[in-house]
């Protein structure tokens, strides 16, 4: 089974019983290298679940589906990095009150861990919004662009166009 941008979804797994993959298998399932991967380790969005044998990395179905999120934030939106690490860590504060909901913490934690996803996901919206806007503007400058390219063609096309010949 694929999810949006052509990427399959894991293995289903439990708690209990989490399947891991390899970085190789990460990448491939990403569409990136293992060198992105690593990369992507080194600035903080990303952490294998371990290392086995010195440096072979293992990413736990948590750690490989974040990093199909960035993927996916790369290619769909075209978020930077800097972007997707607003929004992981956005997510990350949401999965934490998740967490304490489901754990039945105190209000007051709670309420906290609330008003702490409240303000990271206002700020990611406005962050959206201005990213709206850029593309928009964007977007304006390159139609109005072709238009003016257009007219410079028909003008070409007017200059080129054999002239009527004259009747005697």
């Amino acid at each position: 089974m694929t999810r949006r941008g052509g990427t399959p979804d894991l293995p289903q797994t439990n708690d209990d019983d989490e399947h891991t993959l390899r970085i190789g298998e990460v990448a491939k399932l990403c569409g990136v290298t293992t060198r992105t991967l690593r990369y992507w380790e080194e600035i903080g969005l990303l952490e294998p679940s371990s290392q086995r044998h010195g440096s072979e990395r293992v990413y736990s179905g948590s750690q490989a589906e974040r990093a199909k999120r960035i993927r996916e934030l790369q290619e769909l939106v075209g978020f930077s990095l800097a972007e997707i690490r607003v929004v992981l860590e956005t997510e990350d504060v949401l999965d934490k009150l998740r967490s304490a909901y489901k754990a039945n913490a105190r209000a007051e934690l709670r309420r906290g861990l609330l008003a702490n996803a409240i303000e990271a996901n206002d700020k990611l919206v406005a962050r959206l919004d201005d990213i709206i806007l850029g593309v928009t503007a964007f977007r304006e400058e390159r139609v109005a662009k072709a238009a003016r390219l257009r007219i410079r063609a028909a003008e070409l096309d007017g200059e080129l166009a054999p002239s009527p010949r004259k009747r005697k």
